[in-house]
């Protein structure tokens, strides 16, 4: 692909704008420091794919949320495929995975921990639900990048809060 300056700057902006979000889709999808370094640049890499599709600005979030978690689903079931790379946990020692990569601010609260433990026992569809639904986006912008009704997901994000520790 011929990219020009401005295409190059549309995407920097767009990175960095979602930064925070694509690691948080990165350590819900993966959970190993490498492989969650492994989805950040295939997310990347689709984004710089996809980013002369994108005609309106102001569909830029979901549509990289869109592109974010299903390279983050595509992943998964690559991973998944190749048995000798699959690593099983005990959720006990999950919980001590994510506590030991925590930043030091969400260190000091056990209850983010948590979270990605119930998040990570989720299929990847609730995974993706759950994940805009923390990122305050509304039934309507899910619905959008999910490709589904936004009754259904109103339901689904009520029933999955019932089930979260936090």
């Amino acid at each position: 692909m011929n990219s020009t300056p401005a295409d190059e700057h549309k995407f920097l902006e767009l990175v960095n704008e979602n930064r925070n979000r694509i690691l948080r889709v990165c350590r819900v999808y993966a959970w190993n420091s490498a492989d969650q370094d492994d989805l950040y640049q295939e997310i990347l890499s689709q984004i710089w794919r996809g980013l002369p599709g994108l005609k309106e600005k102001q569909f830029a979030n979901t549509w990289l949320y869109r592109v974010a978690i299903n390279t983050a689903i595509s992943f998964v079931r690559k991973r998944a495929s190749h048995a000798d790379r699959v690593v099983h946990f005990e959720p006990g020692d999950l919980t001590r995975t994510i506590e030991s990569r925590q930043t030091t601010e969400e260190n000091t609260d056990d209850r983010i921990a948590r979270l990605y433990t119930a998040i990570y026992q989720l299929d990847p569809l609730e995974k993706a639900l759950v994940t805009l639904f923390l990122e305050d986006f509304t039934y309507e912008q899910i619905a959008e990048a999910t490709a589904s009704m936004p009754i259904t997901l109103a339901s689904c994000c009520i029933a999955q809060r019932r089930n979260f520790p936090v």
